[in-house]
């Protein structure tokens, strides 16, 4: 009987150790998710903190390329308004040209003579 008596005092204290056990875990398991969900609570506020970036990056890229698109409209009017400006001096410098050649390398002679007969 003395035996039996042991036996589940031995049962006893391995079950307690057992329990004991089985708490170790389960706190450490605990500790692991507590630790695991402040990893991920921390990794979804930066993913929302990158979104936030990623959307305002892309409203300033679509407002430069707007800007950039508005600057070419601009070079572009101004590079023909400097051509037309280009040609009316290159056409303003054949009239004052044709002036000299015709009022000041010329005699008044040749001058009456071109007017009455070329008319």
């Amino acid at each position: 009987m003395y035996t039996v008596i042991e036996d589940n005092k031995q049962e006893a204290a391995e079950l307690q150790s057992i329990h004991t056990r089985l708490d170790e875990i389960r706190l450490y398991l605990e500790q692991e998710i507590t630790f695991k969900q402040r990893i991920i609570d921390t990794q979804e506020q930066q993913i929302n903190r990158l979104q936030n970036n990623t959307t305002e990056k892309e409203t300033l890229i679509t407002k430069l390329e707007n800007q950039l698109r508005e600057c070419r409209q601009t070079n572009e009017g101004t590079r023909q308004l400097i051509n037309k400006l280009l040609q009316d001096i290159s056409n303003y410098q054949k009239d004052i040209e044709w002036y000299k050649r015709t009022y000041e390398k010329r005699s008044l002679a040749g001058t009456i003579w071109q007017k009455l007969f070329r008319k």
